[in-house]
């Protein structure tokens, strides 16, 4: 079966976030601060916006909008790795597809079907398999509020682009109406080189490039549906961690990655082609 373009986008947005978690773990061994991490990350994909858009196209109070959901994910996402742990956080993250079923029935009408809720939860099963722990009350929360503010971002940016906002006003928007809500936090951290090259490789690499990709197979499907296949970058990150950090995969972890592939295959089967061609 020949799958959509969008497809291919979304499973290329998947492998460069897929990259953020291998970076991280580097930079934080440098000596990088998370919070640092965060608004350096919005300032550098913020001046390679100012090259690609027209500054006046982003200047309204929906636009700004993205910028603050964009912030309140960054910092909730990054506050919660250092509690509950790269493994966990993800797991919890990946229960945003059935938060953007919500939202996105508020937002924009849009339809969820049975195969879309049952590959949503299948997801989150074959993470917690990987991450093989026990949660306590505190972490449970954290998670689910990162995964709730990812939703947030992407059901908002679905809401924007059905609008008319382009793909880079979007990026650009998040890069840069997020800078004045996460340098607020800046107060509680220190600014040094690993957090700055850090920041830069998030800049491109988990911003420009992958929410680019995200929001032109957003396009030519739906919101939840990107949020499922997107849910691929924790594979990636292990397949990654394995080759440059060695770390082993067991038998358990085997079987938690082959249902959340399954899961994400299905979807891609049933691409809905309900989105702008």
């Amino acid at each position: 079966m020949h799958l959509k373009k969008g497809f291919y986008d979304l499973l290329l947005t998947s492998f460069l976030w897929g990259t953020i978690g291998i970076a991280t773990q580097f930079f934080y061994i440098q000596g990088a601060n998370p919070y640092s991490l965060v608004l350096f990350r919005s300032i550098s994909s913020a001046i390679i916006s100012f090259f690609i858009i027209k500054i006046r196209n982003i200047l309204n109070l929906k636009q700004i909008i993205l910028g603050l959901f964009a912030a309140a994910f960054y910092e909730t996402y990054i506050y919660t790795i250092t509690i509950d742990g790269a493994a966990l956080s993800a797991v919890l993250l990946y229960t945003a597809p059935l938060w953007v079923f919500m939202l996105s029935k508020l937002l924009v009408k849009e339809s969820t079907n049975a195969i879309k809720i049952i590959s949503s939860i299948c997801i989150v099963i074959g993470l917690y398999i990987i991450y093989e722990g026990t949660l306590n009350l505190m972490e449970t929360l954290l998670g689910l509020m990162s995964g709730f503010t990812y939703a947030l971002l992407v059901s908002y940016s679905r809401y924007l682009q059905i609008r008319g906002s382009k793909e880079w006003e979007m990026i650009a928007s998040q890069s840069i109406w997020s800078i004045p809500f996460v340098i607020i936090l800046e107060i509680f951290s220190k600014i040094n080189l690993p957090s700055i090259f850090g920041g830069i490789y998030l800049g491109i690499f988990a911003t420009i490039l992958p929410y680019f990709f995200f929001y032109r197979g957003m396009k030519k499907s739906d919101s939840g549906t990107a949020t499922i296949i997107s849910a691929l970058e924790p594979v990636f990150t292990i397949i990654l961690a394995y080759i440059f950090l060695k770390e082993s995969l067991n038998f358990v972890q085997f079987i938690g990655t082959i249902i959340i592939l399954i899961s994400v295959i299905i979807n891609g089967m049933t691409f809905s082609t309900s989105g702008s061609n």
